[in-house]
């Protein structure tokens, strides 16, 4: 299972919870969601990282970087 997390151009800082941990059968729902929680940064000048939760899975972080739109562009 792979997960990616997305963040916006102006991001630097997530929290978001881990798929695979929170899909194990091993523990109460509630021990998985602690396990599962990530958090962390990425610098504004970086498009890509990696992260990994409490148990090892590793996590994908890619900043979304938007095309400008010229002014006056209505869609």
């Amino acid at each position: 299972m792979n997960q990616t997390i997305y963040l916006r151009a102006d991001a630097t800082r997530f929290s978001e919870l881990c798929d695979a941990c929170l899909s194990a059968e091993e523990g109460s729902l509630a021990a998985r969601h602690r396990a599962a929680k990530i958090e962390g940064s990425l610098r504004a000048d970086v498009d890509v990282g990696f992260r990994s939760c409490r148990r090892g899975h590793r996590i994908l972080v890619r900043r979304v970087r938007l095309p400008d739109v010229p002014p006056g562009y209505a869609a």
